[in-house]
């Protein structure tokens, strides 16, 4: 993890050999260029963070590589049972080009961007790098305030059905021709507001709300 920036543990996976121990950061940038070109930049899309697996707390961590649109359409479409071992085939229908490595990599990066949620209003994009900062003034809300969904925002872009974060200009196409191209992928695949209200996520069949919120414990 030598470079890692803003550090912390996600989570664990279960496998059936052995199981996955997740920690999520960032790295300043790519230490070389990724070989698809269709892949978003590291620190940009669904490669914003860099997430470490190990199957043992005493052992190593061992980076995972950054995600490709190809396993995140494919990932969609497939269930699998991880086993634990990054080298591992997956064998699906249909077939998933990549190891249990990149599989795992496109499953994280769906669960982050779907579910990592932060008080609305905390962040906000600067206007001129377009980065995420903290908003100025942000006033923290009390417990009665947060007990509504919509007072929770997404941290993370949404993941557009092209598996990136944001979409890729075809190769090959001229400039004059170019924005009207792009329109019209943008019709097809939108994107929605980064950190809109987790109210406003799609629900699960039969209508049931897919975020519901709870008010446990002391209150004050």
């Amino acid at each position: 993890m030598s470079g890692a920036e803003a550090l912390r543990f996600a989570g664990k996976i279960y496998g059936t050999q052995q199981d996955y121990w997740i920690a999520i950061g960032r790295l300043p940038q790519s230490e070389e260029d990724s070989k698809d070109a269709s892949a978003e930049a590291r620190g940009k899309g669904v490669n914003e963070t860099v997430f470490w697996v190990t199957d043992s707390l005493l052992n190593d961590w061992i980076q995972l590589p950054d995600c490709s649109p190809q396993h995140i359409k494919t990932a969609r479409q497939i269930k699998h049972i991880f086993t634990g071992n990054l080298n591992a085939e997956v064998d699906t229908n249909p077939a998933f080009d990549g190891k249990e490595r990149h599989l795992l990599r496109a499953a994280l990066a769906r669960i982050f961007h779907a579910t990592a949620i932060v008080p609305k209003g905390l962040f906000a994009l600067d206007e001129e790098t377009n980065e995420v900062k903290f908003a100025e003034e942000f006033a923290f809300p009390k417990t009665e305030e947060l007990r509504d969904t919509k007072a929770w925002s997404n941290v993370h872009q949404v993941i557009l059905q092209a598996g990136r974060c944001t979409l890729q200009p075809p190769v090959g196409v001229s400039e004059e021709d170019l924005p009207g191209i792009m329109e019209e992928m943008e019709a097809k695949d939108p994107t929605v507001e980064r950190f809109r209200d987790i109210g406003e996520h799609t629900p699960f069949t039969g209508e049931s709300p897919a975020w519901i919120s709870k008010v446990v414990g002391d209150t004050h």
